[in-house]
C-alpha cells in the first residue's frame, strides 16, 4: 500500500512538473505579468495615443520629465539606435503643464538635438512625448528615466530605473517582450 501511495505521489509531482510547459503562448508570456494601465494622452504631435493603439504589439515606455536631460536623453537615443526605431512613447511625469517653461514640443526638440554634434547630424527621435502623470502614480514610478518594456498582451515584462545605454540589456528586455532585432 505504501509503494502505490509513493508511485501515485511521485506521478503527481512529475505531472506537476512537466504539464505547465505543455500549456500557454509558445510565443511568449503575453498573458503573464502586471498590466501596462490604460492611458489616453495627446502628445506633441498633436495626435492622441492610448494604450489599444499598441495592442497586439511589443512597445516600450520610457517615463521621464522635461527636465531630465543627460541620462534621459541618452536613453532615448540609445534604444531608438540599438533597436531601429521600435514602437515606444515617452511619458512625463511631471503633472505642471510646461514645467520650468519646455513645452512637449520644446522637450522633443531638446531631446531629438542630444546626439547632433553640428546640425542635425544625429539619430532622429520619431516617437511622441506626452504627459504621463496618471500612468507613473498607477505604476509608482520614482526615478527618471524608468523604463517599461510591454508585451504584445499589454503586460510588463521588464522595468530598468535610471539610464540604459548598455545594447545588450536593451536587446535582451525587448526580445523578452517579444520584439524582433
Amino acid at each position: 500500500m505504501k509503494k502505490l501511495g509513493a508511485r501515485f505521489f511521485a506521478l503527481f509531482l512529475m505531472l506537476i512538473l512537466l504539464l505547465p510547459g505543455c500549456f500557454g503562448n509558445p510565443d511568449g508570456d503575453d498573458d503573464e505579468g502586471t498590466p501596462f494601465p490604460e492611458f489616453s494622452a495627446t502628445a506633441d504631435d498633436n495626435m492622441t495615443y492610448s494604450l489599444s493603439d499598441f495592442a497586439g504589439s511589443p512597445f516600450i515606455v520610457l517615463f521621464s520629465a522635461e527636465w531630465c536631460d543627460t541620462p534621459c536623453h541618452m536613453t532615448m537615443h540609445a534604444i531608438n539606435a540599438d533597436l531601429m526605431e521600435p514602437a515606444m512613447i515617452v511619458m512625463s511625469t511631471d503633472p505642471q503643464d510646461n514645467p520650468q517653461g519646455i513645452t512637449l514640443q520644446d522637450w522633443h526638440d531638446k531631446a531629438d538635438a542630444h546626439d547632433d554634434e553640428e546640425g542635425n547630424s544625429g539619430e532622429t527621435l520619431e516617437f511622441p512625448f506626452m504627459k504621463g502623470v496618471a500612468a507613473s502614480e498607477e505604476l509608482q514610478v520614482d526615478a527618471r528615466p524608468t523604463i517599461f518594456f510591454v508585451n504584445s498582451g499589454g503586460h510588463i515584462s521588464d522595468i530598468h530605473e535610471g539610464a540604459l545605454t548598455d545594447q545588450n540589456m536593451i536587446q535582451s528586455y525587448w526580445v523578452n517582450a517579444g520584439g524582433t532585432i
